[in-house]
């Protein structure tokens, strides 16, 4: 019998594992995603650090009609891919072009769009912080989207670690060993500790309980053994056997008394039925627990054949002499 404080002993590395690698998952879209595919988006998301420099215009300079847009130098950007075709009057847009082996991202405010008469797609654009008009255009795939949000300072980290190939692969390997590597090593000790057991039953530690437990403690023994039932020390607990047959389980969790009986009680719904797990939270709860023990031994134990449940006994020996 493994008690809530054993079992919270498996479950919580292994809950840290998955918050950790979610975790894991989001640093690296975030910081290091796009640093390997310029081009790979999640779910028509992407990120990219934005390196410009941006004056912030006052409302009352821009011209009706018109928009502005301020984004911190060092910001980390989120953008939404969008087809051409969606494409709205002052949408802030983003795309990028290809310098030797580097790309330029160029963020800029959309106007309008056109068609040349060598069919290519021209857009009107301008800076986020000028007016003066710019046609450009943009190779097919290009067009990263348009502007979501950003985060000030997260971009300017980012340009740090991947500034330097080693540094990148280092901090990767780095953050993978400590939301990953812990947790899994905790979890690794802690199920091979759980399945070398105990190496003795130790029963109830009663050194542990509080006064008042350890007097329900007592009184709940002396009423199971009064029955002529019979306690054997468990992992952290006490079994209960009626012969041969488990009736319950005695133990102290979350620093209270508990009689756990051992019977599938059915439910309509098919859900857990904690009819039998009785929880003796003071002393005053006493009774009602015993009329509720009494009452599951009765409805559930007491029609069952005395020899089902009877303890073994060895064989007579015979008397010296005779054979």
């Amino acid at each position: 019998m493994r008690n809530l404080s054993e079992q919270k002993k498996i479950a919580s590395p292994a809950i840290a594992l998955v918050f950790m690698a979610i975790l894991y998952a989001v640093i690296f879209i975030v910081f290091y995603l796009n640093r390997f595919d310029i081009d790979a988006n999640v779910a028509g998301y992407r990120f990219y650090d934005f390196t410009d420099k941006v004056e912030k215009v006052d409302d009352y300079d821009v011209a009706d009609g018109d928009a502005m847009k301020y984004i911190e130098q060092g910001s980390k950007v989120l953008v939404k891919e969008t087809a051409v075709a969606d494409l709205k009057k002052n949408d802030v847009i983003v795309f990028y072009y290809t310098e030797g082996t580097e790309s330029v991202i160029v963020t800029q405010i959309f106007k309008f769009s056109e068609t040349a008469p060598d069919g290519e797609t021209v857009y009107h654009t301008h800076d986020l912080d000028n007016d003066e008009m710019h046609s450009v255009t943009i190779d097919s795939g290009k067009l990263m989207g348009t502007y979501v949000a950003h985060i000030p300072v997260l971009g300017t980290i980012s340009e740090y670690i991947a500034a330097q190939s080693w540094l990148m692969y280092l901090s990767l390997a780095l953050l993978a060993l400590i939301l990953l590597g812990i947790p899994i090593i905790v979890l690794i000790v802690r199920v091979k500790t759980r399945q070398m057991g105990s190496p003795y039953p130790e029963g109830v530690n009663i050194n542990k309980l509080k006064t008042e437990n350890l007097y329900i403690y007592e009184n709940i023994r002396e009423f199971i053994l009064s029955s002529g039932m019979k306690i054997e020390k468990g992992y952290d607990c006490d079994l209960i056997y009626l012969g041969k047959i488990l009736f319950g389980i005695l133990h102290c969790t979350n620093g209270n008394m508990y009689v756990n009986i051992n019977k599938n009680f059915q439910r309509y719904d098919n859900k857990i039925d904690r009819a039998g797990y009785i929880c003796i939270a003071h002393a005053a709860n006493l009774e009602s627990a015993k009329k509720r023990i009494n009452s599951i031994y009765r409805a559930y134990f007491m029609n069952k054949k005395p020899m089902a449940y009877a303890p073994s006994r060895p064989a007579k020996r015979p008397a010296p002499g005779r054979r």
